[in-house]
């Protein structure tokens, strides 16, 4: 039985304090398009909500490669993204896009994203 291969993607989580948390969701449409497009991958949708006057913006942009989310918090002047990718995506020219943006402090972690190596004869990855 063969083991088909593993896809390997990256997830970084950036985290920003100062001025990213207080973008309007137009503003951080347009931020993380820009940073789709820099890391080389394919927008298929985005949605944005505001939570009022004043508060903070959820929003992801989905993308054929994955995703880039953020969750702000203004009264916290914070903000975090995710950027997913997977393929030959460039996941670090995405964040630089979002870090050059934030003007303030910015700390970038990164993971190596795995599928498990699943049995070819089990397509749904569900081998006992």
């Amino acid at each position: 039985m063969s083991v088909a291969p593993q896809a390997p993607g990256r997830h970084l989580l950036i985290e920003c304090s100062g001025p990213h948390a207080h973008l309007d969701a137009a503003a951080l449409d347009a931020l993380m398009r820009r940073a789709a497009a820099a890391g080389g991958a394919h927008v298929l949708a985005s949605h944005m909500h505001a939570f009022g006057s004043g508060g903070g913006v959820t929003g992801v942009v989905l993308l054929a490669e994955s995703h880039i989310t953020v969750h702000t918090w203004p009264e916290r002047d914070y903000a975090a993204f995710d950027v997913f990718m997977c393929g030959r995506c460039d996941a670090e020219a995405a964040a630089a896009v979002i870090a050059e943006a934030a003007g303030a402090t910015v700390e970038i972690r990164s993971l190596e994203r795995r599928t498990p190596a699943v049995a070819v004869s089990d397509p749904q990855g569900c081998a006992a």
